[in-house]
C-alpha cells in the first residue's frame, strides 16, 4: 500500500489530490510547509517513510523550495540517498521555467503545473512508482454485492440532469439502493431540496450534472448550500452530492469542491465509479 504526503495551503487542492489518489493508497495531508517537514520527519523516524509527496510550490511562510530543501536534509542526515529517498512531485499554478529548474535542482524527480488533469497527475505517479494497485474496493464489482441488507433504511437520491440517458442510466443504478427522484435544470434541483427538507425527509446524495441551460451544477450546488445554511445545516449534516459531468477540466473539479461537494465523476458514467464513491461516503455498504 502506497503512503502519499499531499502539501498545499489550498483546501480544495488538498481535497482533490486525495479524492485521484486515495484509491491507490494512504493519504496524509498537510496544510502548510511547517506541517509537511513536521510529518515527513515523524514518517521516518516511525520506519513507515512515504512513497510520494506531492508539494505546492507557493505556500505561505515555507514554500516548496524551503520544504523539499529541509525533506533532502532529514533524509541525507539518515544516509538515505538515491532511489531511496522520497519521490517529489512538485505542483504549482505558476508557469514560470526558473521555477521547474531551481526544483529540479533541488532534489524533486517531477513537475506539474495546475491545473491538471487526473490522467495527467496518475501518468507522473506512476512514472516515479510504476504500476498503481488499488488500495480500496473494487470500483467495478457487480452491483448485487453491494446490495443493501434486508430491513435496512433505504435512502433518497435526486438525479440531477438535462440529458434524459443519463438520468435514466443513474435511476437504473441508484434505485437498486433508494427511492430516486430527478430533477432537469439546477432551479428544480434546489426547489426538490428545499421542499424535501420543509418535508422532514432530506434527500441522502444529489448527483449533479455541471453542464445545464439555464442554472448550471456550479450554480445550484450554492443554492443547496445557501438553503441548508439558512435551516442551521452544515458540514456532515449537508445533503452528500456527487458532481457528474463530461468536463474533464480539473478548473471545474476543483470550484465543485470549493463550492462544497463530496465527490467528482466524469461521463460516461460507470457503475463501478459512482458506487465505489458512495461507498466512500457510506451510502452503500462495504462488500
Amino acid at each position: 500500500m502506497k503512503r502519499f504526503l499531499i502539501v498545499d495551503d489550498d483546501p480544495a487542492c488538498r481535497r482533490l489530490l486525495k479524492h485521484y489518489l486515495a484509491p491507490y493508497g494512504r493519504c496524509d495531508l498537510a496544510h502548510d510547509g511547517r506541517e509537511a517537514v513536521a510529518a515527513f520527519r515523524v514518517a521516518l523516524e516511525q520506519g513507515e517513510p512515504y512513497d510520494m509527496i506531492l508539494l505546492d510550490v507557493m505556500m505561505p511562510e515555507l514554500d516548496g523550495h524551503h520544504v523539499l530543501d529541509s525533506i533532502r536534509g532529514l533524509e541525507h542526515a539518515r544516509g538515505i540517498a538515491g532511489n531511496e529517498r522520497v519521490k517529489v512531485l512538485m505542483i504549482t499554478a505558476v508557469i514560470d521555467p526558473k521555477q521547474c529548474v531551481q526544483a529540479f535542482r533541488e532534489g524533486c524527480e517531477a513537475y506539474l503545473t495546475k491545473p491538471f488533469a487526473e490522467e495527467d497527475l496518475l501518468a507522473e505517479v506512476q512514472s516515479l512508482l510504476g504500476e498503481l494497485a488499488r488500495s480500496l474496493p473494487d470500483r467495478h464489482a457487480p452491483a448485487s454485492a453491494l446490495s443493501p441488507a434486508d430491513g435496512a433504511r433505504r435512502h433518497r437520491y435526486l438525479i440531477v440532469d438535462d440529458d434524459p440517458v443519463c438520468r435514466e442510466l443513474l435511476k437504473a443504478i441508484l434505485s437498486q439502493y433508494g427511492r430516486c427522484d430527478v430533477a432537469y435544470d439546477g432551479q428544480e434541483a434546489v426547489d426538490a431540496v428545499r421542499l424535501a427538507l420543509e418535508d422532514g425527509a432530506p434527500y441522502d446524495l444529489v448527483c449533479l450534472d455541471i453542464m445545464m441551460p439555464g442554472s448550471s451544477g456550479h450554480d445550484a450546488l450554492r443554492a443547496i448550500r445557501a438553503v441548508e445554511r439558512e435551516r442551521g445545516i452544515g458540514g456532515s449534516d449537508g445533503v452528500k452530492v456527487i458532481m457528474t459531468t463530461a468536463l474533464r477540466d480539473s478548473k471545474h473539479c476543483v470550484r465543485a469542491f470549493r463550492e462544497g461537494c463530496e465527490s467528482y465523476v466524469t461521463k460516461p458514467i460507470r457503475e463501478g465509479d459512482l458506487l465505489a464513491c458512495m461507498r466512500d461516503l457510506g451510502l452503500v455498504p462495504v462488500s
